[in-house]
């Protein structure tokens, strides 16, 4: 009994460890992805920079196409992670503003160079995780309009299907289109046009006064 719980705890504590390595080396990765680009940063340098071996290293990917995956994963949990951390108690009107202010801080922030080399170098990674950033869009408007009608701020008319595939397209193609425009437009009048136009269909009057009273001078 005494050896079984001594191996227990010497295979728990290698199981951390091992995720604790492989932790490091999707962040070193990313690190590296998000200055230089993808095709400018080897298995070799990631390697380097965290004094392993690529013996070490192909016991986690196997190949570099892996580990790009990888980094997309991880940015997008932490991403998941920082969205439910931060509209805790909200209700469905906050969310929603929240939501769309957190995709014009993520045009600003995401590095052109990552993505242009995953779309360039691993297309059908990029096909990948474009559908599910379209989903998880889709997904997450639908469940803010469903939580908006249960609060009484939302219209009950509404076809929510339709409007959060509506919603899904606006966000890929109009919004993203507008903010390429940067010198027409400055992200902070496109991101309130947006969060105007959408938030002004979908509310009803309560939601309509609740906007007037709490965030038009918040925006």
């Amino acid at each position: 009994m005494f050896f079984n719980i001594v191996v227990l705890k010497l295979y728990t504590t290698f199981a951390a460890d091992m995720e604790i390595l492989k932790e490091n080396i999707i962040q070193t990765a990313n690190n590296q992805f998000q200055r230089m680009g993808i095709r400018n940063v080897s298995i070799d340098d990631v390697c380097s920079e965290l004094r392993i071996s690529k013996k070490i290293f192909y016991q986690y990917f196997n190949k570099k196409e892996d580990l790009v995956d990888a980094v997309i994963e991880h940015e997008r949990a932490l991403s998941l992670a920082k969205l439910q951390r931060n509209t805790k108690d909200k209700n469905a009107i906050e969310i929603f503003v929240y939501m769309v202010k957190e995709l014009k801080k993520s045009a600003e922030c995401t590095p052109k160079l990552f993505w242009h080399d995953v779309k360039k170098f691993y297309p059908a990674l990029f096909q990948k995780h474009d559908q599910i950033k379209q989903d998880n869009i889709r997904n997450i408007f639908e469940n803010n309009i469903k939580q908006g009608i249960a609060e009484g701020y939302y219209r009950e008319d509404l076809d929510i299907e339709l409007l959060s595939f509506f919603h899904t397209v606006q966000i890929r193609n109009t919004f993203e289109m507008m903010m390429q425009m940067q010198l027409k437009f400055s992200l902070k009048r496109i991101t309130d046009f947006f969060i105007d136009m959408i938030i002004r269909f979908i509310a009803n009057e309560k939601g309509l006064k609740y906007i007037e009273e709490n965030l038009t001078d918040k925006k």
